[in-house]
């Protein structure tokens, strides 16, 4: 990203790092994810005695935690950036996205968590969810399946890497560039309930916005989360994670399966940790990344979510990711882009279904999904009511909503 940097001494692997406020462009360059490396000054206590089934929490990185206010236009920083939310363009942006925000709560999410709390109550309540065509949609994720300690998230999406800001040389372009961004890679999500895989391609693939890790900040801290670790991280052949000492790092290297992982503590004292890997789930990527398949086979994930899916595991072309959700996961939560039905009735698995709300037929881009089954299982069996659109028939009030439960 474009912004300028904090110049922090920090410590990395017990040695220290010298800081130089002259540095050439170059050395600006390699400093650009110096945040990753930065151990502040605590100030934070409030977590400092808690503890949950006898293990202390872990402690709020400052730095960090004041990177997800600043993304999402919170102005109750601590300690950093203050300067730069002075600064015009920030201040309307923060303005702006706060409003939007309150709209989007009140309007899209509050139904979710009133029908999450009365009707979904028991289904909700998983400890390992896998989400597969994900993008940073951590937000629909957590506002469905809240007391899910382990969010695990997949998608073509690159991670990106961590912005920094130094208030000491802040140039007004770039802020209004970043905050732009940051706007923009939103439309979709806050307005129709899933992120279009086009736009992505642009929206999250450039300088000043250039992956997930932006997008997965500030869902956290618009949900209530507090920031206590980033680590980036890549998959290897065996499935193993292998942590690197900066997103910057990780962004430059040729590894496979590049990975964010973030610990983030909720307003209810929860540790949650949410993982991004960035990779291809089609047939052909998955038959060279047997380091993938072993980690999403050994996730022990109970639940599996699909919303916004592009239809493509209804395709050939997908069946080994499809395979690998039917032979692993207990609970399917879906729309109707999801796994087609054929395939889970044929499963040798049995399968219950409920459902939720009303199939229609597929918007128009995806018209040849159309399911026939699905539809007549829906009309004969019936479906409860949901209340809200979600996914592709969004404007419906009763999009299609799933639990598909092994027997």
């Amino acid at each position: 990203m474009k912004l300028y940097k904090i110049y922090i001494c920090a410590l990395l692997s017990l040695a220290f790092v010298g800081c130089n406020n002259n540095s050439s462009k170059e050395e600006t360059k390699e400093k650009k994810d110096s945040i990753q490396l930065i151990e502040p000054v605590v100030d934070t206590n409030k977590f400092k005695d808690m503890a949950v089934n006898g293990q202390p929490l872990p402690r709020i990185n400052d730095t960090l935690n004041d990177l997800a206010h600043f993304i999402s236009g919170n102005s109750n920083s601590q300690k950093y950036f203050k300067d730069f939310r002075k600064k015009t363009p920030y201040v309307d942006f923060s303005a702006r996205f706060s409003k939007r925000w309150i709209n989007f709560d009140s309007t899209k999410l509050l139904p979710i968590k009133n029908f999450v709390s009365t009707e979904f109550a028991t289904e909700s309540k998983i400890k390992n969810l896998f989400y597969p065509f994900s993008g940073p949609d951590i937000l629909y994720a957590n506002t469905i399946f809240p007391e899910a300690d382990v969010y695990t998230m997949i998608g073509l999406e690159p991670v990106g890497t961590l912005p920094i800001v130094d208030d000491k040389t802040i140039v007004a372009d770039s802020i209004q560039k970043y905050v732009d961004k940051i706007n923009s890679s939103l439309n979709a999500i806050l307005k129709f309930s899933f992120f279009r895989t086009v736009s992505m391609k642009e929206d999250l693939r450039n300088d000043e916005v250039d992956g997930t890790i932006h997008l997965l900040l500030l869902f956290l801290n618009k949900t209530g989360h507090q920031i206590a670790d980033v680590k980036p991280f890549y998959i290897d052949t065996t499935g193993t994670k292998n942590y690197l000492g900066s997103t910057t790092a990780l962004s430059k290297s040729n590894h496979k399966n590049k990975s964010i992982e973030i610990t983030a503590i909720d307003k209810n004292n929860k540790v949650k940790t949410i993982t991004y890997t960035s990779t291809d789930l089609s047939d052909p990527a998955l038959r060279k990344n047997k380091g993938l398949i072993a980690y999403i086979t050994n996730l022990h994930f109970e639940t599996t979510y699909l919303k916004g899916a592009s239809y493509l595991m209804h395709l050939s072309s997908f069946s080994k990711i499809r395979e690998l959700i039917l032979a692993n996961t207990r609970n399917i939560v879906q729309d109707d882009s999801g796994i087609a039905l054929h395939y889970i009735t044929a499963n040798k698995n049995k399968w219950k279904f409920t459902f939720y709300g009303a199939y229609t037929k597929p918007i128009n881009m995806f018209a040849e999904h159309y399911q026939a089954d699905l539809d007549s299982l829906y009309k004969t069996q019936g479906s409860k009511k949901l209340g809200f659109g979600l996914g592709y028939n969004y404007r419906d009030k009763n999009s299609s909503f799933m639990l598909i439960k092994k027997s």
